[in-house]
């Protein structure tokens, strides 16, 4: 997934980039400096100064559960700190288009922006913090504010060392980003899969009403008064979805996954009076549709294990 994306926004995902070098003697947290640093493709000085210390310390940090804690060791990992990535993106103008139900790429390329720039912060964390893999991600995204347009994308987990290589290591030496519990990472592995990234995409798709179809809703003879399917909101649900699962498989397949899992599917609708017709009705309804998953590979040298049962205990 990259980091910083071309200004077309796109949501494709080119497996390698290099991680920008920044200096460890930024001390300041003066707002400039770190307003600088973010444009320049860096950390922020404070989150620099926390990872490096917390990375040079024989102590650790994570949000993960006793579960998941004696699982990743059981599998070979040492958790080293908590690392984080975030973004606030204000969507630029969209005007409604005329001519029946469309893509609104201004809207679907400032959330994919907003994503790439968030995990790219992630990736470069982990970087710092010599981490192998990213795991336990929570993701926060949508509306900063709605009113001024502003959006927000944010992901949170636990950075951890691979201490007997079972983790494939990317080209770059990037660690690998994953939305995967503890749990779930454990028995990923224990069926001799790995996981190799990220994967993500959104899209935001207007569907229109047909002048028949707002006539049949809206008419004083009876329309209201029946029950029917709005087509043209279904296939605009189903155009959304169409798109977004599309753009991930392409990136999927950039990184050589044989699959993705554990896919986190998010849908929101707006509506919009219908254009031209001088009416409050609702003609229109955009569809934001998320999704972000991680995608997995089969080492030809993996020796699928005898499977183990494992309890898992709730409080």
């Amino acid at each position: 997934m990259p980091f910083f994306r071309p200004k077309n926004g796109g949501p494709e995902q080119p497996p390698d980039v290099k991680m920008p070098q920044q200096s460890a003697r930024i001390t300041t947290d003066d707002p400039q400096a770190s307003q600088h640093a973010l444009e320049i493709g860096q950390l922020v000085p404070a989150a620099l100064r926390r990872l490096q210390s917390l990375s040079d310390s024989k102590s650790f940090t994570s949000d993960l559960t006793v579960n998941e804690f004696a699982l990743l060791r059981s599998s070979g990992l040492q958790p080293i700190c908590q690392v984080a990535g975030t973004a606030v993106y204000r969507i630029g103008y969209q005007p409604m288009p005329y001519g029946g139900s469309q893509e609104l790429t201004v809207i679907s390329n400032a959330f994919n922006e907003t994503r790439n720039l968030a995990v790219g912060r992630l990736q470069q964390e982990a970087h710092v913090a010599h981490a192998d893999a990213v795991v336990g991600t929570r993701v926060t995204q949508g509306y900063f504010d709605s009113e001024s347009g502003l959006i927000e994308f944010s992901l949170v987990g636990t950075a951890v060392k691979s201490l007997d290589g079972r983790l494939l290591r990317k080209k770059d030496n990037a660690a690998i980003l994953t939305t995967l519990s503890g749990q779930d990472l454990h028995l990923l592995l224990e069926n001799g899969f790995v996981p190799i990234g990220l994967v993500g995409a959104t899209s935001c798709y207007l569907a229109t009403l047909s002048p028949y179809t707002f006539q049949q809703m809206y008419s004083l003879i009876g329309g209201n008064m029946m029950n029917f399917e709005i087509k043209e909101f279904t296939d605009g649900f189903y155009a959304s979805r169409k798109m977004v699962m599309r753009s991930v498989e392409r990136a999927a397949r950039a990184f050589g996954a044989k699959g993705i899992i554990d896919v986190k599917f998010r849908s929101a609708t707006n509506s919009y009076q219908m254009q031209g017709l001088g009416s409050e009705n609702v003609g229109a309804v955009a569809f934001t549709t998320h999704v972000l998953a991680t995608a997995v590979a089969e080492p030809r040298e993996a020796n699928i294990p005898t499977q183990k049962k494992i309890l898992f205990i709730e409080p």
